[in-house]
């Protein structure tokens, strides 16, 4: 077999063209390639990134409830002062802050005398500025238990608020504006 110049000239093109044809199909597979393990480590780093701001939310909306614990704690304590005037219930005498002193009071009166709910439901049905009071109270405990649970990942400072002196009066007075709304 002899090839004639021009055959060899078109020979030799024809393989140059298919290696450079490989050599660019070569290339692209290999970007593909890249470009899946690119977007294999951005859409990592785009869930860690997520994460870290979920995170960083909650940590910001738990420290502002520390800084802002005594605003929360006045307000809430500014709406039970009146109701606990009004049944004549006392603080308990210890060394904890005052609304922990007045809700823990109002729950050792009623558990001394279970007749408290029924004063409590009258005072509401019948004193309009403590029915106000009732519902303000119950209405920021309520938001403050909310805000709590959304901020705390672990659930646990929210449902150490919920199961201990601030849900068991919410209970209390709860029950007793259901008694006095029927």
């Amino acid at each position: 077999m002899n090839f004639s110049t021009p055959e060899i000239i078109i020979i030799t093109l024809a393989v140059v063209i298919i290696l450079i044809c490989a050599f660019v199909m070569f290339s692209i597979h290999a970007s593909l390639r890249r470009t899946k393990t690119l977007e294999v480590s951005v859409a990592k780093i785009a869930g860690a990134i997520l994460k870290m701001q979920s995170m960083l939310k909650a940590r910001a909306a738990s420290d502002m409830v520390a800084q802002n614990a005594e605003i929360i704690y006045q307000d809430l304590l500014q709406h039970l002062t009146p109701i606990m005037r009004a049944s004549e219930i006392s603080m308990r005498d210890t060394s904890e802050h005052e609304l922990w002193r007045a809700l823990g009071g109002i729950l050792d009166e009623y558990n001394k005398n279970p007749f408290v709910l029924e004063q409590l439901r009258r005072l509401i049905k019948l004193d309009s500025s403590i029915a106000r009071a009732t519902d303000a109270f119950l209405n920021r405990a309520e938001h403050l238990l909310r805000h709590l649970a959304a901020a705390d990942p672990d659930g646990i400072l929210a449902s150490s608020f919920a199961d201990g002196l601030l849900g068991q009066s919410m209970t209390l007075l709860s029950q007793a504006k259901q008694l006095a709304n029927q």
